[in-house]
């Protein structure tokens, strides 16, 4: 019995498989005859043919215009009374019944009247037209994971459908670790959920996704009910959480006013595209989950385990401005960098013991952040003391993403009656907001927190980014800048570690 269970709940999934790519494969065929009917219907447009024809529509044209003009001189030759009293002794004539020169008058007026009537509903009335264009986007186009990442010309550019929502010409976005994630299906689960019941408007499929959680641009046009603080032409900066339909690397993007901030006016946009997402987790990590102050971080031991992204980074800025005692655990290559930022002991992950980590700290730290994933979570707990607590940071496991087809319906079902009532709440582990972005920025134009900038590409660069990316062997954050040229040009292309 239950190896029939499981070969039909396999034969659902292969069915599942198989209609989703013919849709896919349709949609694909459909736009690719699309696109072929256009190049047909221009091509006409511009034949010799169609070119008589309009010659000949203009010559007609100018001869009814010709003969307008000589009935017109030809009627001015005329008592108007003589017109009028002739087009009322054939209406009488006609009908049989007496009319009088204001009855004609009055006739008149209603047709003029009328016919004005009418020509505005039929303009009210006439559909608008609607003008659709596109852009680059970094996107996913399956769950193939950095294999399915490419660059997109022809992505159709988002426009705002809440009154909420802030448009944003997009400068410099950071990739993170987080997009390759999401390339590999991370949040596929809520990211669908999303996109059939709360994006129909402007989103009609699941592919592709536009990768980037965080970006700094420029504010190109506002929803009606966007806050007062939020302006045309304001430079701000955005973190959007990982389950997010629609990311930041493009040229344009349309998001939620909760996830937009002002951008630090010391910054440029380079540098400010690194902070926003990896400060919105440490800020969380630090001053939430934590509940750290200047008061009770004071001498508190604190360790940072893999401290090579730039989460790690500003963890350990944001531990040494409340004058934490910081221990980094990170590779080599790091190490004197952490030392930079404020560290007070450094020790490589290629070669350290737990011994020497706690000979810091003989009686365990305070408060161990993890940011290198679950396999670390063992090691960080033996380094934590009796009353202390390990914090991780990155990316939680979401159950959904492994659910099929039955347990998926029915969790379907509950995210519907969940978010009516609770919001996004019911799975988001990421409460970003533009609280934590202006507290970011106002630590960064008291130069209390200072971006770490890789190094920058432009977004014909997209593979080349994503490969030095995965090389393990940045520090800090990736950024990409795009060219585009529709706005002014605020801030200089930057490059290197830049604070």
């Amino acid at each position: 019995m239950g190896k029939t269970i499981t070969d039909l709940y396999n034969g659902f999934e292969t069915f599942k498989v198989l209609i989703t790519s013919a849709l896919e494969n349709g949609t694909i065929a459909f736009d690719r005859w699309s696109d072929q009917m256009h190049q047909l219907v221009l091509e006409t447009w511009n034949s010799r043919s169609i070119q008589n024809l309009h010659e000949g529509i203009h010559v007609g044209w100018e001869q009814f215009l010709e003969a307008w003009l000589q009935a017109k001189c030809t009627l001015q030759q005329y008592d108007l009374n003589f017109v009028v009293d002739a087009l009322q002794s054939k209406i009488i004539y006609l009908t049989g019944n007496s009319f009088n020169r204001s009855h004609v008058y009055i006739g008149f007026a209603g047709l003029f009247v009328g016919s004005g009537v009418g020509f505005l509903i039929g303009i009210s009335i006439k559909p608008s037209s609607i003008t659709v264009t596109h852009m680059k986007a970094a996107s996913a186009t399956s769950y193939n994971g950095a294999e399915s990442i490419t660059l997109l010309e022809d992505v159709v550019t988002p426009k705002i459908t809440e009154s909420n929502q802030v448009m944003i010409m997009v400068r410099a976005a950071a990739i993170d670790p987080m997009d390759i994630l999401v390339a590999s299906g991370y949040g596929s689960f809520i990211r669908k959920f999303l996109i059939k019941h709360t994006l129909r408007k402007s989103m009609h499929r699941e592919f592709p996704i536009i990768l980037g959680r965080d970006c700094s641009g420029v504010v190109i046009d506002l929803g009606s009910d966007v806050r007062r603080d939020i302006n045309i032409n304001d430079e701000v900066w955005v973190s959007l959480p990982p389950w997010s339909p629609c990311g930041t690397l493009c040229e344009t993007i349309v998001v939620s006013d909760k996830y937009v901030g002002h951008k630090p006016q010391t910054l440029t946009h380079e540098q400010a595209a690194t902070l926003p997402y990896s400060g919105s987790l440490a800020w969380l990590a630090v001053f939430q989950t934590a509940n750290l102050n200047p008061m009770t971080a004071m001498d508190k031991k604190i360790i940072v385990y893999c401290g090579d992204t730039g989460t790690s980074s500003i963890i350990v800025q944001l531990c040494c401005y409340l004058k934490a005692d910081v221990t980094v655990a990170c590779p080599s290559r790091v190490c004197y960098f952490m030392k930079y930022l404020g560290a007070t002991t450094t020790y490589e992950t290629e070669t350290v013991s737990i011994d020497q980590l706690l000979s810091a700290a003989p009686s365990g730290y305070d408060y161990v952040f993890n940011t290198a994933g679950e396999l670390r979570y063992s090691l960080c707990k033996q380094l934590c003391s009796a009353c202390g607590m390990v914090i991780p940071i990155g990316p939680h496991r979401l159950p959904s993403d492994s659910f099929g087809l039955f347990r998926g319906f029915f969790y379907m079902q509950w995210l519907r009656l969940a978010y009516m009532f609770k919001g996004n709440k019911c799975w988001d582990h990421y409460e970003f907001n533009s609280t934590i972005l202006n507290e970011l920025a106002s630590m960064a134009n008291d130069y209390v927190l200072k971006p770490v900038l890789d190094k920058t590409f432009m977004e014909h660069e997209l593979e080349r980014a994503f490969k030095h990316l995965q090389s393990r062997q940045t520090i800090g954050k990736v950024v990409m800048r795009f060219s585009n040229l529709n706005g002014p040009t605020l801030m200089p292309r930057s490059s290197g570690i830049l604070f």
